[in-house]
């Protein structure tokens, strides 16, 4: 039998150095793309991702620019790190990773909910809203009078403008940026819940107010311990 010459050899070694590399290749893009972070998309009217007519039930990923119509809403749910939704006629670009979550708002307004160990950042065209994680935060963050209007409802936030930082505690609101000539904007902490809403849906909160308001006398007539609970108003349901 006639030994092998050192350029088969050479050659042999050659492929098989480029299969496995290949191979690795192709192991280590399926792993970076399985570790992504991805968020599901939840539509009520028209809602654009990256251009393109979007349905419930697609998949969101890290910077993707999220846009809604008029009378619109965006929610994109992202599980262990929270959930964005977006407000009628706003436009996002979301960015999230573990620990982080929020995006860059351009237009409209955008309601920002994290867990506890989840930063949020929120960028503006006059500013950042973060809130640090050490607790759970909901943010509403508005762009939509000329300026930017950030809201905490659950826990204390900032926001930065240049070389300014405003604190934002639990329950208030600051505004930066100059709003001369906009409109004037009810205060984001006690705005409609019926903005941007359908008939339907108004009709849907007003029943519900009801029986809660008669679960709260049946409640009341049957114990006298009674623990207030936590009321969240925003422009439309974080």
């Amino acid at each position: 039998m006639r030994k092998p010459t050192t350029l088969r050899k050479t050659l042999t070694v050659a492929v098989m150095m480029a299969v496995s590399s290949f191979y690795s290749l192709v192991g280590t893009s399926a792993l970076a793309q399985s570790a992504k972070a991805a968020g599901e998309l939840s539509v009520t009217g028209s809602v654009m991702i990256n251009g393109t007519q979007a349905i419930s039930g697609a998949t969101v990923f890290s910077d993707s620019k999220v846009k809604t119509s008029r009378n619109s809403v965006a929610t994109i749910n992202l599980g262990k790190l929270g959930r964005v939704q977006l407000g009628p006629e706003s436009e996002m670009t979301l960015r999230f990773i573990d620990g982080n979550i929020g995006g860059n708002l351009t237009a409209g307004r955008a309601v920002v909910n994290a867990p506890a160990g989840v930063a949020i950042n929120v960028a503006t065209a006059e500013g950042i809203a973060t809130a640090d994680g050490k607790q759970a935060a909901t943010l509403t963050i508005d762009v939509t009078c000329g300026n930017t209007r950030v809201a905490a409802t659950r826990s204390a936030a900032k926001v930065t403008s240049g070389s300014k930082v405003e604190h934002v505690a639990a329950g208030s609101e600051v505004a930066v940026g100059n709003a001369q000539g906009a409109p004037r904007c009810a205060r984001l902490s006690t705005a409609s819940q019926s903005q941007g809403l359908s008939t339907g849906a108004i009709a849907a909160l007003i029943i519900a107010g009801v029986g809660g308001a008669v679960g709260g006398i049946i409640a009341a007539t049957q114990s006298d311990d009674v623990t207030p609970s936590s009321i969240v108003v925003s422009g439309f349901r974080p």
